[in-house]
C-alpha cells in the first residue's frame, strides 16, 4: 500500500482523502516500514498546474493562429500533448538534462517555464502565466 503525506507544522498529514482512508485501514499497534523518497520532487498540485499550463499555452498559440509549423516547422494546431512533447520536454532536456517531467524537482519546473515563457513572449508576444491554485 502506498500513502502520500505532506508535512504541516512538524506533523505528517495524509495528502488526500484517499490517503487518509488507507491510513485508517492500518491496524493500531502494528509495525510498518516507511520509505521516504525524494522529498524535493514536484507536488501533485504542481503536476496539475504543469498540465494545465500545457493546455493554456496550446489555447494561446491557437488563438493567435500560430501552428506547430510556425513555431517548429510542422503545420498542425497545438494541443496539450504537443506543447509538452514539442516545447516543454526539449527545453527541459536542454536546460536540465532530464527526459521525463516526473524527474523534475519543484524549482526546476520554474526554470523550464521561465525559459519557454521568455521565448514565447520575445518571439510571439505570448505570455501565459503558470497556473496557481487560485487560477486553476
Amino acid at each position: 500500500m502506498k500513502i502520500q503525506f505532506k508535512k504541516e507544522r512538524g506533523q505528517l498529514i495524509p495528502y488526500s482523502d484517499e490517503d487518509e482512508r488507507k491510513l485508517k485501514q492500518m491496524q493500531d499497534g502494528a509495525c510498518y516500514v516507511v520509505e521516504i523518497k525524494n522529498l524535493d520532487m514536484r507536488t501533485l498540485q504542481q503536476n496539475k498546474a504543469l498540465h494545465k499550463y500545457f493546455s493554456l499555452v496550446a489555447e494561446a498559440l491557437n488563438e493567435r493562429q500560430l501552428t506547430v509549423k510556425t513555431i517548429i516547422k510542422a503545420d498542425i494546431e497545438w494541443n496539450p500533448i504537443s506543447v509538452k512533447s514539442l516545447l516543454w520536454k526539449p527545453i527541459q532536456e536542454a536546460v536540465l538534462q532530464k527526459k521525463s517531467t516526473t524527474e523534475l524537482k519543484r524549482k526546476e519546473i520554474d526554470d523550464v517555464y521561465d525559459t519557454i515563457n521568455r521565448a514565447l513572449g520575445e518571439k510571439f508576444g505570448i505570455y501565459v502565466p503558470f497556473p496557481t491554485i487560485e487560477k486553476g
